[in-house]
């Protein structure tokens, strides 16, 4: 008998909402790793291939988040699952 964890992918393909979910976990888990402080200012607006597309209110956050980038992808990577995001990429909020 197959697990949920074998089933539930095939699911969310076929629904069509993969992707949906994948970008959900994504915020989720950047939200939580990103911390208190940072969180009120900068969203994950989407996944492009291996990239996070990170929105932030001011190029200085975005700085700070991209010396942090390697824990923060590795916490989003264990959220959102296969195939790994490399990098993080930074748009102007404003």
């Amino acid at each position: 008998m197959e697990g949920i964890g074998e089933i539930l992918p095939r699911v969310l393909r076929r629904m069509g909402v993969q992707r949906q979910v994948r970008l959900a976990r994504a915020q989720a888990a950047f939200s939580e790793a990103c911390g208190e402080y940072l969180r009120a200012h900068v969203r994950v607006v989407a996944v492009e291939g291996s990239a996070l597309v990170v929105a932030c209110a001011h190029p200085a956050i975005a700085h700070q988040l991209q010396m942090e980038a390697v824990p923060l992808l590795e916490a989003v990577n264990r959220a959102a699952g296969p195939p790994p995001l490399r990098r993080m990429r930074f748009v102007t909020e404003g």
